[in-house]
């Protein structure tokens, strides 16, 4: 998109003079809480390509944090408990888990549902990005940190999950390696990893469809752009046990797109995977094809292809989704 519409965006946000004149959705003092103690600015946000975005390490992390992504998220969360049959892990936690954070806990449905199934444990959601609610159980807290920046909390979680946030990661192996540190001995990482290369297997979904070249132009922008790895999940495995943990398992599903699956649980999950890849296309037609220097209207015209085809019923996609978890060994 030209500068001229991204300084368009900035024209439309609502100034605060609190922050900066920046846009904020949390008071001053929720940010104390933080791992680092950050600046009441990050609870601020910016308005660019007509999607709001975080201010705190901005273009950090290119995918909107607006009501479009918050529906995506929605649907997400649900898809990945529907894909579990009402789970929210896979990990053999024990029955009454003390410490968990969830990194990337982006809108904090998973954190604020793991707090109400266990009331007993203390959950903490990390997130680049004050978006969560601030009607929460009591048990459950946000922060806004750099989960790739050094850890500054206790170092005896007990269980740590994230979503969806390895493939937007410059560096994760030193995560894990964080993660590692800070975990009890005897505790459980787990990881579900739904963002990657779309798949067929009957051949109803070429090679050469628009579908496929969006995320294969989408690759190349992650990886010129912003240095993520689209394909970090296969690799998850090996990292884990390089840094030292144990147990090791995974488990690969692929998650149909659309309404085309006879059974009725597969259709469902389709239905709300649809949903999910249309927002993503529609996010990542916005920053991060401006940001790799694509023309507004080449980006267009190949989000309008690819959404063609995502709702053609004759074409029988997939997405996989892995879930990988492992353990910190006793000693």
């Amino acid at each position: 998109m030209d500068n001229e519409a991204a300084d368009e965006g900035h024209a439309d946000q609502e100034p605060d003079e609190r922050n900066g004149g920046w846009t904020s959705d949390y008071a001053s003092s929720v940010s104390e809480a933080s791992f680092c103690s950050v600046s009441s600015s990050v609870n601020a946000h910016v308005w660019e390509y007509g999607r709001r975005y975080q201010i705190f390490r901005y273009g950090r992390y290119p995918i909107p944090n607006d009501d479009e992504e918050f529906k995506r998220e929605t649907f997400k969360h649900v898809m990945f408990k529907e894909m579990l049959h009402g789970k929210l892990y896979l990990a053999p936690l024990n029955e009454t888990p003390q410490k968990v954070i969830d990194l990337g806990t982006g809108f904090g449905e998973w954190a604020i549902e793991f707090g109400d199934a266990f009331p007993s444990a203390r959950v903490l959601g990390v997130d680049l990005s004050p978006i969560q609610p601030m009607w929460l159980p009591p048990n459950v807290e946000f922060v806004v940190d750099d989960i790739e920046d050094e850890w500054a909390q206790d170092s005896d979680f007990d269980y740590v999950h994230s979503r969806s946030v390895f493939v937007f990661l410059k560096d994760a192996q030193k995560v894990i390696l964080s993660a590692f540190r800070n975990m009890k001995p005897g505790g459980w990482i787990e990881f579900l990893e739904f963002f990657g290369q779309p798949g067929c297997a009957d051949g109803t979904l070429p090679t050469d469809s628009p579908f496929i070249k969006f995320f294969d132009v989408l690759r190349q922008v992650f990886i010129d752009v912003y240095g993520f790895d689209i394909n970090i999940a296969e690799k998850l495995p090996a990292k884990l046990e390089q840094a030292g943990f144990v147990n090791i398992q995974h488990k690969v599903y692929h998650l149909p797109i659309g309404d085309w699956p006879k059974d009725k649980h597969l259709r469902t999950v389709g239905v709300y995977c649809r949903e999910v890849v249309e927002e993503l296309l529609s996010a990542a037609a916005a920053k991060p094809f401006s940001d790799a220097g694509i023309e507004k209207t080449e980006a267009n015209e190949l989000l309008q292809e690819a959404r063609a085809v995502l709702f053609n019923k004759r074409v029988h996609a997939y997405m996989p989704a892995y879930i990988i978890w492992a353990q910190r060994p006793e000693r």
